[in-house]
């Protein structure tokens, strides 16, 4: 779990936030994890906190995607297997797999 600072103006409802939060003066205003409602967001806006720590979900679900991606490619080469039987069957697996990856490459790349 990566947890990251992020404006909290910018959460929605639902957010957990991860990390306890506490005034200048040494209060608690919240105990983590909390998840973010709209009453919660605005008490402590108004405390003058501006920035909370949440988890950081999309590396997770990048690395989820990635591995997720890698399997249907394996899967879909023991499904092409029978066409490896003659030449031009293996040369139109060779292409249906250059395919596929060059389009998962392009659309699912870890920066988008």
């Amino acid at each position: 779990m990566r947890l990251v600072m992020v404006r909290l103006e910018s959460l929605g409802d639902g957010t957990v936030i991860c990390s306890d939060i506490i005034d200048p003066l040494g209060r608690l205003l919240l105990k983590a994890p909390k998840p973010l409602d709209p009453l919660t967001k605005k008490t402590l806006l108004n405390r003058g906190i501006t920035e909370v720590v949440v988890e950081d979900t999309r590396v997770q679900s990048q690395v989820e995607d990635l591995q997720d991606i890698a399997m249907e490619i394996e899967l879909l080469k023991k499904r092409l297997f029978r066409l490896s039987e003659s030449p031009a069957g293996e040369e139109l697996r060779g292409v249906i797999l250059e395919t596929v990856e060059s389009f998962y490459a392009k659309n699912h790349h870890p920066s988008s």
